[in-house]
């Protein structure tokens, strides 16, 4: 009784400030500003007014170190695996309640020792276009996929942004689907972020993501495109917005698969309205699952406390976490420092570290945690492993981490809050694509404040964060529903 008279006297404190502040939401201009940032440089040596900037494009062999290898199979072989297991009505507990479960880790230790077969994965990168070019003194990997036989018609330029723990091993199958269709023109580019991969790291502050943002733009004009889509997740939706905010006669079309919206307090209001009175008020009839069951207000917090952990650790010490992931030895007593233990070393450690938010990111929580396999089976071993080994081999956990940190600080600093708070262009056509096992969903009402021209908007009641992975084929028949459309 309590409970419903505090929901009933909450609910009337939201209807009154939203009648008191609802005209000025209603005529607020939505006229974007013109957004700026500064030029920054992030190389070992700025250069001088008279150094002559080096935009050369220069082919790139994946390499593949057989020393590496054998060092991250014989860790894998040393790992000692914690102990005692959970035990239920004295049986153990094979599920995921507490993470990744004993019985996954031996999994992945098993096929990494005995099956998986790295040279054999760097062979098939290698049949891809690979290049690296100079830009704010990093030198940029991206892979290009482009139709040769029909070089002297104009190409649909898209740009696939990756994020966090991935890479540009996520959008390979889209751009084979892509490029395979019969009447496919395209220039495909998937690039590495700054500081993964085989991009070079910064070596100085401030690589957060609309400096990303600026750097992508070069890259695509170094490239002949002065008008192009840009395709991205995570990170690379806000690198994408950001892109769109910065270069609206630049960006054809935007195709993001999670939603990064600035809230401010007549979103919460929005929100707040639709959970405590009526949410037929602000959502449509298929928004309201969302909502309702998905994303109320005290079991949606309750979510982001379980699954948050890594984005505090990571925008505040990445390095200090850095050390464990990319060193046993030192990195366990690093770990221990900051009083956060794990209990895999080594490679697993980091096979661990980041299938875990593999794991969690693609499927309902629920579902995870009552899953013996850590809810991996949307993917391949080889999927998995190849993205693992790939942080491990270039030795980028650490400088793919602090993007977190540049980010946050990129917040707090308040210098871009124009841009972080701002919304697009109208002219820039959005594709807003929601997967149900999403981490987290934003209703069209708004989405619409940052994206106020959203062309294409899908449901799809399977899928999770890493969809071009997970789900390429509806992912490939979105773009191009998109493409017709803009």
């Amino acid at each position: 009784m309590a409970l419903s008279r505090l929901n009933r006297i909450i609910a009337v404190i939201v209807l009154i400030v939203a009648i008191i502040y609802g005209w000025k939401c209603l005529f607020e201009s939505r006229r974007p500003p013109c957004y700026t940032i500064d030029v920054k440089y992030f190389g070992l040596n700025i250069p001088t007014s008279t150094d002559t900037e080096d935009v050369s494009i220069k082919p790139f062999k994946i390499p593949f170190d057989r020393s590496q290898i054998d060092d991250m199979v014989n860790r894998a072989r040393k790992t000692r695996l914690y102990e005692p297991q959970i035990l239920i009505d004295n049986k153990h507990v094979n599920k995921s309640t507490y993470g990744f479960n004993r019985q996954t880790v031996e999994m992945i230790r098993d096929y990494l020792i005995n099956t998986y077969d790295w040279k054999k994965t760097v062979q098939e990168l290698n049949t891809f276009d690979n290049y690296k070019t100079n830009i704010a003194g990093l030198n940029i990997h991206f892979v290009r996929v482009t139709q040769n036989s029909r070089s002297n018609e104009k190409k649909e330029a898209i740009l696939f942004l990756h994020g966090w723990p991935g890479s540009f091993f996520e959008y390979l199958d889209v751009v084979r689907l892509l490029n395979s269709s019969s009447n496919a023109n395209y220039d495909l580019i998937i690039p590495s972020l700054p500081g993964y991969g085989y991009s070079d790291a910064p070596l100085r502050p401030g690589m957060n993501p609309t400096q990303i943002a600026r750097i992508m733009q070069n890259l695509m004009q170094r490239l002949g495109h002065s008008s192009y889509v840009v395709c991205g997740g995570d990170w690379g939706a806000a690198i994408g917005t950001n892109m769109a905010q910065l270069y609206p006669g630049h960006v054809r079309g935007l195709y993001i698969t999670v939603l990064l919206p600035s809230f401010t307090w007549k979103h919460y209001i929005q929100l707040a309205l639709a959970h405590y009175i009526s949410p037929s008020i602000l959502l449509d009839y298929d928004e309201q699952e969302f909502l309702i069951k998905r994303f109320n207000p005290f079991d949606y917090t309750t979510y982001l406390w379980q699954e948050g952990g890594y984005f505090h650790l990571q925008a505040t010490k990445p390095d200090t976490i850095g050390y464990a992931l990319n060193d046993s030895p030192i990195g366990l007593g690093s770990f221990l420092f900051v009083k956060f233990y794990f209990s895999y070393m080594s490679f697993l450690f980091l096979a661990a570290y980041i299938l875990e938010k593999w794991s969690r990111w693609s499927n309902n929580p629920t579902d995870i945690d009552q899953s013996i396999n850590s809810g991996l089976d949307r993917f391949t071993l080889d999927q998995l492993l190849s993205n693992v080994v790939l942080y491990w081999t270039t030795e980028t956990i650490t400088s793919s981490m602090r993007l977190y940190f540049e980010s946050l600080s990129q917040l707090s600093s308040g210098h871009d809050d124009k841009i972080l708070n701002g919304p697009l262009a109208a002219s820039v056509p959005v594709a807003i694509i929601n997967y149900r096992n999403e981490l987290w969903y934003v209703p069209r009402t708004i989405a619409r404040f940052k994206y106020p021209n959203i062309k294409l908007w899908l449901y799809h009641k399977t899928g999770g964060h890493f969809a071009s992975i997970e789900k390429p084929r509806e992912y490939v028949r979105d773009i191009e529903k998109f493409l017709l459309q803009i």
